[in-house]
């Protein structure tokens, strides 16, 4: 198995983990579980950056290191508030 099959394995699980998480959300109304599903998000993100690195396209490669890394900061600091 190449590294490539791994992270499209687990970008994969983690929007199987991420649909999840916001269907409970949305069914029950809990608002509690946002900044984990986001937190997840920002790992996905990064897991496409690496994909897209590995791609040779560079500049979406950045822009989702960018995203993946402000959407985890501001949602660890809601989460340690």
């Amino acid at each position: 198995m190449e590294a490539f099959d791994i992270i499209n394995i687990l970008i994969a699980i983690l929007g199987i983990i991420v649909a999840s998480v916001s269907s409970y959300s949305l069914l029950t109304g809990e608002n509690v579980t946002l900044p984990y599903m986001q937190i997840l998000l920002g790992v996905m993100l990064l897991l496409l950056g690496v994909r897209q690195l590995k791609e040779k396209r560079k500049g979406l490669a950045i822009f989702l290191f960018c995203v993946a890394t402000f959407s985890i900061f501001i949602n660890m600091n809601i989460l340690l508030r």
